[in-house]
């Protein structure tokens, strides 16, 4: 497959299956679009009518079903900023057969997921790349998957819709995710259509405990207490100087593919900028509010360096059952890992001054300051992460 084929397949399946309403909602943002976009946009609009009809399907055969699904056991929530290893820790801890999740082909096709099962996952496959583009991280269909992806295909109020409308991601943070002056019309409207992925995500995993990876939780755990009082935190943290460059290259790199207006580095760095800010000073506020036995902060480092013993105590501080059971998969998960070649990006002198004044909070906060630095004045290795 080429690079031009594997773009178009990933871009196909970021853009396809959003609610043809959620794009009537959006209209209002049609003057800002690119002219050049109109291309694109057509395709999401015909991929939005193809749904249409597959959702009416669903709901017609499996929404009661659907609706009547309780989600008994509280979900484990991994959270962490864009790029400090959420997807590397979503890998590992879904090794544990007891843990159910929102799988890739449910992200691509929410609206019909369990009426589509036996055959788009199939089709997907043969359009859609194995490889994520921003780091070549494999994915395949079942792989576990972050649950804001079918979110922005169901709600225009996702924080995702950012990746269609760039100019408005700030906006849309504040809208979707903080919930600052939020209608509450919306706030519900969020907190609702979540619930329905998370419980179509359970029926299709025969109802374990859900295993979550959503980098935007992170800023919104006031809702998911309010939907799972007694919920699991694994919150992630990495260093400034490696996220900043990593968050960079993953917006670019996405933008090309979904966006609907122009956009350039200058905008790119600054919504980085400006989104790190938001998202982990409203961490950092609302985590006191989790129970203490129900959080663990880990480093990146450490589960980069010693990824067993961290997911280990994981397990033991959040009173997890069956590591003894799980562990042997998730050695083995490791050691198919070993051959993977890592990303390598640097940061300017002008960058690392930027985000060292910043982002400080979070230097001090996570324990990056002095000795704990990473230089990237020159190509480091980055990890496959999210």
């Amino acid at each position: 497959m080429t690079r031009k084929d594997t773009d178009l397949g990933y871009q196909l399946g970021l853009i396809s299956f959003v609610r043809s309403a959620s794009l009537l909602r959006n209209s209002k943002r049609v003057p800002t679009m690119s002219p050049r976009r109109i291309r694109r946009l057509s395709g999401m609009v015909a991929g939005g009518l193809v749904g249409g009809p597959l959702r009416l399907w669903e709901m017609a055969r499996h929404g009661r079903k659907i609706n009547q699904i309780t989600i008994d056991e509280d979900p484990v929530f991994i959270i962490g900023h864009w790029r400090s290893g959420t997807t590397h820790l979503h890998n590992l801890m879904s090794q544990d057969e007891q843990f159910g999740c929102v799988r890739m082909s449910q992200a691509l096709s929410p609206d019909c997921a369990i009426s589509t099962r036996g055959w788009l996952p199939s089709l997907f496959t043969r359009v859609f790349p194995s490889k994520r583009p921003m780091d070549n991280l494999e994915w395949p269909m079942d792989a576990p998957q972050e649950e804001e992806i079918p979110l922005a295909k169901v709600t225009p109020f996702s924080w995702y819709t950012q990746f269609f409308f760039p100019r408005e991601a700030l906006d849309l943070l504040k809208q979707g995710v903080l919930f600052d002056q939020t209608p509450r019309r919306i706030a519900n409207e969020v907190r609702r259509k979540y619930l329905h992925i998370l419980k179509v995500a359970s029926y299709l995993d025969g109802g374990r405990r859900l295993l979550l990876k959503n980098p935007v939780n992170t800023a919104r755990i006031p809702m998911l207490l309010e939907l799972f009082p007694n919920a699991k935190f694994v919150a992630i943290h990495r260093s400034p100087h490696e996220v900043f460059p990593s968050s960079i290259n993953l917006h670019r790199k996405i933008l090309a593919l979904t966006s609907l207006q122009e956009f350039d580095d200058e905008l790119v760095e600054s919504n980085v900028l400006a989104i790190y800010e938001q998202v982990m000073q409203t961490y950092l506020r609302d985590r006191i509010k989790i129970p203490a036995q129900n959080l663990v902060e880990v480093a990146y480092a450490d589960l980069d360096q010693n990824p067993r013993d961290v997911i280990e105590r994981i397990y033991s501080q959040l009173g997890l059952a069956g590591w003894d059971e799980a562990a042997p998969a998730i050695d083995r998960y490791i050691d198919s890992q070993r051959g993977y070649k890592k990303n390598g990006f640097s940061i300017s002198d002008r960058a690392a001054s930027i985000i060292e004044r910043r982002w400080k909070f979070a230097f001090d906060a996570f324990g990056y300051g002095g000795d704990n630095v990473v230089d990237l004045t020159t190509p480091q290795p980055a990890e496959a992460v999210a």
